[in-house]
């Protein structure tokens, strides 16, 4: 995310929040889409209540973080995909228990105070941080603009420090994201600038792959065991989910009259889910069910490996010909 916030252009974070139809569109089909599938494949496939549980509280998740760094090497709408992750988020507390209830039956509450701890750790702050690094290697030191990163810096390291639940590394991590690194960028001569904005340009994609492909391996390891003891029929009943995500999201943003970019969008956010939450909640509330977990964290998995290689398929389509 820290990469993203540099490369993220401000005017078109500003664009996309001119625009709140579109946004509203993409929410909207975020928690409908998903979830109708889930519930469709389980109850055609008549597949063991745990895991048609586990189907359903996939589908009821919000997007995932990654797909922010995916739509990017996509060559999508970055600002609109940060957008789109932000708020279907923060909508997660309220409307996720809603959908496993409606659709599964269960009722499963989720810490809402937590997942707002997670989402500023994992996505606001980091994210932040990468945007100011950004505009002092393009407009260098504007004091209003270090004054107010200093203030609300402050205040917010203070806050986790005091309130939340993480380690001291993990703050100390926030700080250098916050304000370190945009510190050191301040402090390097202003000839140097347009060089290291060009070069840091280049390099933050694949520090940002690189992330992906950790969270991949991740994800692949801590689950190994679950992976190898599952059926193959549940695994095909993943594939199929994050196919019928992707389509959808193509040509309801083609029926939306999206432009490609957001086409690419809106089908990477609806295909992708946070299964990694899903896989939270049922551990958390189904303890005596260990296979309700099954399909998120297989769709946790197989989502980042799908849609990497459909980043480098839009990535190749959008690039010219070589004459």
């Amino acid at each position: 995310m820290f990469c993203l916030g540099i490369v993220l252009n401000r005017e078109d974070l500003l664009v996309t929040f001119k625009q709140p139809m579109r946004i509203a569109l993409g929410v909207v089909t975020q928690f409908i889409v998903m979830p109708v599938f889930a519930f469709s494949l389980v109850s055609l496939t008549g597949l063991p209540p745990s895991i048609a549980l586990g189907f359903i509280i996939v589908g009821s998740a919000p997007g995932a973080m990654a797909s922010n760094v995916i739509v990017y090497l996509a060559g999508g709408a970055l600002a609109f995909s940060i957008t789109l992750t932000t708020v279907a988020t923060f909508l997660s507390p309220l409307l996720t228990p809603y959908l496993i209830g409606l659709l599964g039956g269960e009722t499963i509450p989720i810490n809402a105070i937590g997942l707002m701890w997670t989402i500023f750790y994992i996505l606001v702050i980091p994210l932040s941080g990468g945007m100011f690094v950004r505009y002092y290697l393009d407009k260098g030191f504007q004091l209003r603009i270090f004054v107010g990163q200093m203030i609300t810096a402050s205040i917010i390291l203070s806050l986790f420090f005091l309130l939340s639940n993480l380690a001291s590394w993990q703050i100390i991590l926030l700080s250098l994201f916050l304000v370190w690194l945009p510190m050191i960028i301040l402090l390097m001569p202003r000839q140097y600038a347009p060089l290291t904005f060009s070069w840091i340009k280049e390099l933050a994609p694949a520090l940002a792959a690189l992330a992906i492909i950790v969270i991949c391996a991740y994800g692949l390891a801590k689950n190994k065991h679950q992976i190898i003891d599952t059926g193959a029929w549940v695994f095909a009943l993943v594939i199929v989910l994050n196919l019928l995500g992707y389509l959808a999201g193509w040509w309801l943003a083609k029926l939306y009259r999206f432009d490609r970019t957001h086409k690419i969008t809106l089908s990477i956010e609806i295909g992708m889910q946070n299964a990694g939450m899903g896989v939270a909640l049922a551990l958390e509330h189904f303890k005596d069910q260990p296979q309700v977990a099954l399909p998120g964290a297989l769709f946790a998995v197989w989502s980042v490996m799908t849609a990497a290689g459909a980043s480098a398929y839009f990535r190749k389509k959008t690039q010219p010909a070589v004459a």
